[in-house]
């Protein structure tokens, strides 16, 4: 109200705000006014312009709206992506044919699928599982609560599973399943049947000495340099063009990789006989510790095609020191590589060699031999200058091991001279460069490899393509010992049985995220695993607990992803994500 003082003039005495509509062609506008009496006549001082009847509701639920009392992250990107590679790709129902879901609870492929996202996720020991997986999507999409995924549970369920020991004639779930998986991903068309790399490489572990429940776990020479711990070896194969993990094999740390093969071929002749894939429509590719006399007679048998880089030692020279620029350029599928082949006699059969020159591998081997260079050259200083030292108690053989040892990497022994000297009674260190044997291993090694292939009818150009899937198998064994595709360590398993499972779950990983790579090509070409992980792991889920509605009744939820860049926004419609991250409110 306003109160009216009449005879006083230029006096403002306002009323109380209201709310009033003006009319502007068909649409009604609302305003908030303060009006007044101005010189006795009731005047409006000052209006604020709210907007559309859709406007000003919206304006009201926004003043209203509940303050949440708590927030949850949950990851979406990774583990869903994966969620989804296992359904579309089939694997899930392989797993659930061969392990059937029980009346209650998650079955043993539940377990196993876990553990292979946990393990590209965040690897760690089973105790963490539970509380990892209730922070991701999973949950909403198994509709099972973490009780259920304790380490107990997963020991238990692990324990359901049958495997062979060695040598013996028992079931063996898992062969079976990586038959079933090879048979759907055939009629599913995932599998290329024309190359397939195989590869070895070997794990250490920290089981102890004293433990005897284990026949996997020998010492040897350790890949990663860990020659103290035991080890165990893994044989692996995979599709060479789009990655797909088809057949492994876990084997004792001590045997040899070339030794290795003929146990294995069996296994992937009748992997592949059981897939109805004829043998001879298949190229096997090695690399060249596996081009042994006696493994190419083991092929030949197999009657597979197959691809191998030949030691630099037993090439043709006339082929190995053939000038680059008599090699003829590759396409533009391999930009950068020249190649040339020749057919040769090797190991009493004649076989196709093809001489591959790679420019970008040349640069890598010359930055490591001029770094290796630089660094025996200060060490070789270093322990000259040490010996001229009164007092100095090193040996002759203690100065030769320790050159020996510095002298370990490629071309090095090549393209440094020393020698030992012994003057007044001390010994003395002289070395040097041998400038001439650099510079023939900067115009004849660098950037080479020399192939074989049983493949006489191919071209050069073929056998490079082949080869590369052996690349593949490389940068799967980098992230698998990095951690930073999957981590295959630690390996938290005693037993043989436990840690030929361990094997299976990480290499289902391998197969699940170079599936997902494969799908995300149509949004991004060229993307890596790496750079796949990247985005996908910055994909996450607000989770937002409201109070209750009036004084009874149950708190309410809200879910809404996380802000997106444009690439993301790209991989989670391409991989499917749209469909398992949905925003539900209750």
């Amino acid at each position: 109200m306003a109160l009216d003082i009449g005879a006083n003039r230029g006096i403002v005495l306002p009323y109380m705000a209201s709310l009033i509509t003006k009319k502007k062609g068909h649409k009604l506008y609302y305003y908030v006014v303060d009006s007044a009496r101005v010189d006795g006549q009731p005047r409006i001082v000052h209006q604020t312009y709210l907007g559309s009847a859709e406007k000003l509701a919206a304006l009201v639920k926004d003043r209203t709206a509940p303050v949440p009392v708590a927030a949850t992250v949950r990851d979406v990107g990774v583990p869903g992506a994966l969620w989804r590679a296992a359904t579309d790709s089939g694997v899930f129902d392989v797993l659930t044919a061969l392990w059937p879901t029980p009346r209650s609870g998650p079955s043993i492929a539940h377990y196993l699928l876990l553990a292979a996202i946990h393990r590209v996720c965040q690897p760690g020991p089973k105790t963490d599982i539970a509380a990892w997986y209730d922070r991701t999507i999973l949950p909403t999409l198994w509709h099972l609560p973490a009780a259920r995924f304790t380490s107990q549970a997963v020991w238990d369920a692990f324990d359901q599973i049958a495997v062979a020991e060695a040598d013996a004639d028992t079931p063996d779930d898992l062969q079976e399943a990586q038959q079933r998986l090879l048979t759907t991903w055939q009629a599913k068309h995932l599998v290329s049947q024309r190359v397939l790399a195989y590869d070895t490489t070997n794990f250490y572990t920290y089981i102890a000495s004293t433990n005897t429940r284990t026949r996997l776990a020998q010492r040897d020479h350790n890949k990663q340099g860990r020659h103290n711990l035991r080890q165990v070896g893994l044989t692996y194969l995979l599709d060479g063009e789009r990655g797909l993990s088809l057949c492994h094999h876990v084997y004792p740390g001590n045997v040899a990789d070339a030794a290795e093969l003929p146990a294995v071929l069996p296994r992937v002749t009748h992997l592949l006989d059981e897939a109805k894939i004829p043998r001879e429509s298949v190229t096997l590719v090695f690399d060249k510790g596996t081009a042994a006399l006696t493994n190419t007679v083991a092929l030949r048998e197999a009657g597979v095609g197959w691809v191998s880089a030949l030691p630099w030692n037993q090439a043709p020279p006339d082929l190995r020191t053939r000038p680059i620029e008599d090699l003829p350029a590759c396409s533009a599928d391999h930009p950068g590589v020249r190649a040339a082949g020749q057919l040769a006699v090797v190991h009493g059969e004649e076989a196709l060699c093809v001489l591959q020159y790679s420019a970008a591998f040349a640069s890598e081997q010359l930055h490591s031999l001029t770094t290796s260079l630089t660094t025996v050259l200060q060490r070789l200083r270093r322990l000259a200058s040490d010996l001229r030292k009164p007092g100095c108690r090193l040996t002759e053989a203690q100065v030769r091991g320790r050159i020996d040892r510095w002298l370990s990497p490629a071309f090095l022994p090549e393209i440094v001279r020393w020698e030992w000297r012994v003057e007044a009674g001390h010994g003395r260190l002289q070395f040097d460069v041998d400038h001439r044997g650099l510079q023939q291993i900067l115009a004849e090694r660098l950037g080479r490899t020399v192939l074989i292939t049983n493949r006489r009818d191919w071209s050069a150009e073929q056998v490079v393509a082949a080869y590369g899937g052996q690349q593949q198998l490389e940068q799967v064994f980098r992230g698998l010992k990095d951690g930073d595709w999957l981590g295959w360590g630690p390996m938290h398993h005693w037993t043989d049985s436990k840690i030929r499972v361990h094997a299976f779950y990480c290499m289902l990983g391998i197969s699940l995220l170079k599936y997902l790579q494969r799908e995300a090509q149509a949004a991004w070409p060229g993307l890596s695993v790496d750079q796949l992980l990247e985005e996908l792991r910055a994909i996450q889920q607000v989770v937002l607990l409201y109070p209750p509605q009036g004084e009874k009744g149950p708190r309410r939820t809200a879910s809404v992803l996380t802000k997106q860049t444009l690439p993301q926004q790209l991989l989670a419609t391409t991989l499917g994500l749209d469909r398992v991250s949905l925003t539900p409110r209750g």
